[in-house]
């Protein structure tokens, strides 16, 4: 009868210890995930800063840089958001140039695509998005590793003021 106790403990001691493996082993795996996401998700967030960054020292609208009559404003600024199409990033002379801006960057955890639109939004909170030019515009950095489904989005309110 000893013999048989004996195999039966030794053979739940088995079962036990392999459940608790498998947990660790889940465990050290979804912690692992977690840490990878997160490297994704930190920069994906350090990229679109950048273009927030950088937009954010640009002039507010092209009409400026021509000495506009304030009286025309928000009227006389452009209607059409966006740079020509043979601008790049580094020609962006004002905030709204960035709109429509799409490029694909290699980073040491891979390929990020980045999207940026500007959009008018009314001046006060909570920012809706207008089709008239207001003294208020709305840039919004999307930004998706091609490697994982984790994405970023930032915005950003500028103002004339």
């Amino acid at each position: 009868m000893s013999d048989v106790s004996d195999l039966f403990f030794a053979m739940a001691s088995i079962v036990i210890f392999s459940v608790l493996v498998l947990q660790a082993n889940h465990f050290v795996v979804h912690s692992d995930q977690m840490i990878v996401d997160h490297e994704y998700e930190n920069t994906g967030i350090a990229l679109a800063q950048s273009i927030v960054d950088e937009a954010r020292s640009k002039p507010f609208d092209e009409v400026l840089l021509t000495g506009v009559d304030p009286e025309t404003l928000p009227g006389g600024f452009r209607q059409q958001l966006g740079a020509a199409e043979h601008m790049s990033r580094g020609d962006f002379a004002v905030f709204d140039h960035f709109h429509g801006y799409r490029d694909t960057v290699e980073t040491s955890l891979g390929f990020y695509e980045l999207e940026v639109t500007v959009t008018y939004v009314e001046p006060e909170p909570p920012f809706q998005v207008v089709q008239h030019p207001t003294f208020s515009k709305q840039l919004t950095a999307r930004v998706r590793p091609l490697q994982s489904e984790q994405s970023v989005r930032l915005q950003y309110v500028k103002t004339y003021f």
